[in-house]
This record gives C-alpha cells, structure tokens and sequence, in this order.
C-alpha cells in the first residue's frame, strides 16, 4: 500500500444509540466483559478493564426503525492476542450468548453475534502483516473463508479459560457502515484521508490510514438508496475519527473547508456527516 504523506487517523470511541440503557449496559458489562468507565441517567461509556473507553450507550426513546437506513453494519472490537479471542469465545459459549458467524478473512479470525437493539458486532483478532493475503498485483486481497475454530481455542490448551474482561489492549479495529451508495461514499472517505484499499464487488468497499487493512468499511447489502437513521431511534449516534495531533486535525479541517466540506464546531469537537448522513467526529488525541 501506497500511503505517502497521509495523516494517519484512528477509530475512536463508537456512540450508539440505545431503547433501554440498563439492559444493554448489562450485555455489554456481562457479555463482552467491558468495564463501565463513566454513567449517568443519558449515556454509560463502556472500554477495558484498564480504562480505556470503546464504546457509548446514549439513552434514547425509540428502538430500531423497521424500515432499513444507513448506519451500523456492526463495530470491530480488535483483541490484541488470539488466545484473548479464543478465551472470550470460550465465555460466549459458556454463558449462552448466540454466534452468528464465524469467518477467517486472512488479514483477521473473526466472530460474529448481534447486542441489543441489533448492533452489530464482530470480535476479532488481526494477524500479522507478513500473513495478510495479497494478490499477483500486490492488492490486498480480505476473503471470508471458513474459520479453522479448532485451531484457535488450542490456543488456550494447558492455560486458563476464565474471561477476566476486556483487556488493556483492545481497540476499535474498523467501523462498517451501511450506506445508500458508493461513489460519494468513496469521494468523501478519500477527501477525509483515508485510502481504498479493497473492493469487494460491486456492493462494499473497505478503506484505511496507514498501513492497515481497513478501518472503515462500507456495503450496500440492505441498504441501498436507503434514508438515514432518525433522530431518537436506535443505531449508530455518530463515530469518532482521532487524529495524531491537534496541528493534523486543523490542517484537516482547513482542507475540508477548501473542498466545500464545512465541519460544525460542537463542544465535543468538530461535527461532519458523510453522504449518507452518518455523523462522525473529528477529534484530537484525548
């Protein structure tokens, strides 16, 4: 991959919206093992056991629209270890919470289930780059094969199988967003900084800063021409998009402004929606 001079930018925190804030703290706490960071009546921030924040629940009043909108497609939460995955996967089983999917996708193992208020999630493991799956032109070439599970929980052989919850080292790993269409999409990703880095026939594309296989990532499946999420209605809030440092983030900015494309400046930092309405905001390190 060919990054040049390019910023590089990391996935921050994820803010959804939730219809029942306890419950799907709960999931999120007892599942998934996450540690609540910081609550209140409106919203919880949920991250590892070492404080470090991932995700944040905002009460709202209406739970998912029947009809289909752009929005979340599901979040990467990235494991540092495959032994971490495979002992997660382990507590899943254990305590009864459906997976719905499985897939090696030769840059990452994967698994799949479905939260509350049908946020979808994948847990996931990368691999090293030396094993990612390129082709004869040198393209990133993601697949999604079947995953050799047995392999993975061999992994925890001769050692402890307790989940002791999110470790200090995990992260966002990519966003995938359900969007109405692809073009504008792709133009504005690529305006924002980021490089195409797969496509996946005609219906998703998958995008990064740096040297990596994708942080974002964006299909058509359901979604088609769709409308965007309504206010108060569960589903994607908005995503954050962190930067290295505050001078990156202002020459970002000032760029986007060159090209039409005007971030609000909100209290949390500056507001800007994606051709499909999907808010992302745009912050410096915290």
């Amino acid at each position: 991959m060919d990054t040049g001079n390019e910023i590089l930018m990391a996935i921050g925190k994820i803010h959804l919206n939730v219809s029942h804030l306890e419950r799907a703290t709960l999931f999120f706490e007892e599942a998934l093992g996450m540690k609540t960071i910081q609550t209140d009546a409106l919203f919880v921030t949920l991250g590892t056991q070492s404080d470090q924040p991932l995700l944040v629940l905002h009460r709202v009043n209406n739970p998912p629209p029947r009809k289909k909108t752009t929005g979340l497609f599901h979040v990467a939460i990235r494991l540092p270890e495959r032994e971490e995955l495979a002992r997660l996967i382990y507590h899943l089983v254990n305590n009864q919470v459906d997976l719905e999917g499985i897939a090696d996708h030769g840059v990452s193992e994967a698994v799949y289930l479905t939260g509350p208020d049908e946020i979808g999630i994948e847990l996931t493991c990368d691999r090293a780059i030396e094993d990612w799956p390129f082709d004869e032109e040198g393209h990133l070439d993601m697949g999604t094969d079947e995953l050799d599970l047995d392999n993975l929980m061999l992994t925890l052989q001769g050692k402890a199988k307790p989940w002791q919850g999110m470790p200090a080292s995990t992260t966002i790993g990519h966003i995938h967003l359900r969007v109405a269409e692809l073009n504008k999409t792709a133009d504005f990703y690529e305006k924002l900084g980021f490089e195409l880095t797969q496509e996946y026939g005609e219906e998703a594309l998958f995008f990064a800063s740096g040297e990596y296989h994708h942080q974002i990532g964006a299909n058509i499946w359901q979604s088609a021409d769709a409308a965007p999420l309504p206010p108060d209605t569960a589903g994607l809030r908005h995503f954050e998009i962190v930067f290295p440092d505050q001078a990156a983030l202002t020459q970002k900015i000032n760029q986007l402004q060159g090209l039409g494309l005007n971030p609000e400046a909100t209290p949390e930092g500056a507001l800007l929606r994606d051709p499909n309405g999907i808010a992302i905001l745009l912050l410096p390190p915290s």
